[in-house]
């Protein structure tokens, strides 16, 4: 075996080694009463707290997340999905979602990769409320984010999206 195979091959044992991590993780199962939940919990560095919500078509889910560290979010996704159907760290800590099947979803909490690299450490309060098949008018992106009519706001063709603007109105320029 020649030396530079050799080298390469501990490179990529003390790198897989150190870039190895152990996601904590919690699973809750989210008990309504009537409609509502608030629970308070915390989260430090990579773990993250899952919250099961059984749903049904149409249901709208209200979810308000009161973090101690602003790089604590969450997002809510479909059971057994990884793909989000709202993200908390581009959307915001409030969410008013009007699901679109029958079934279980997820509200994940967790820390954003910066805070979690540093091991910080967030208390937060998680409400939930759950509304039985109830119309949410949609929010819909005022034409002014998009200037080349794909549909798509500009911003998250150059990585500038920012959760405290409203892109529901209309574009200013300073």
């Amino acid at each position: 075996m020649s030396i530079k195979l050799l080298l390469k091959i501990m490179l990529t044992t003390v790198f897989a080694a150190v870039f190895t991590q152990t996601v904590q993780a919690q699973q809750y199962k989210v008990e309504f009463e009537p409609q509502r939940a608030e629970l308070e919990q915390q989260i430090t560095g990579d773990e993250f707290n899952d919250y099961l919500v059984s749903a049904k078509a149409g249901d709208i889910l209200n979810v308000t997340l009161t973090p101690s560290n602003l790089s604590n979010y969450f997002n809510i996704l479909p059971l057994d999905s990884n793909e989000a159907v709202f993200i908390g760290s581009i959307e915001g800590h409030e969410a008013k979602y009007q699901l679109s099947t029958d079934g279980d979803y997820i509200v994940r909490v967790y820390l954003m990769r910066n805070a979690a690299r540093r091991g910080e450490t967030s208390d937060y309060k998680l409400t939930i409320i759950k509304h039985a098949g109830v119309a949410v008018p949609v929010k819909t992106m005022h034409p002014s984010w998009d200037s080349d009519g794909d549909g798509i706001n500009d911003c998250e063709n150059d990585g500038s999206c920012d959760h405290t603007i409203d892109y529901t109105k209309p574009k200013t320029v300073n």
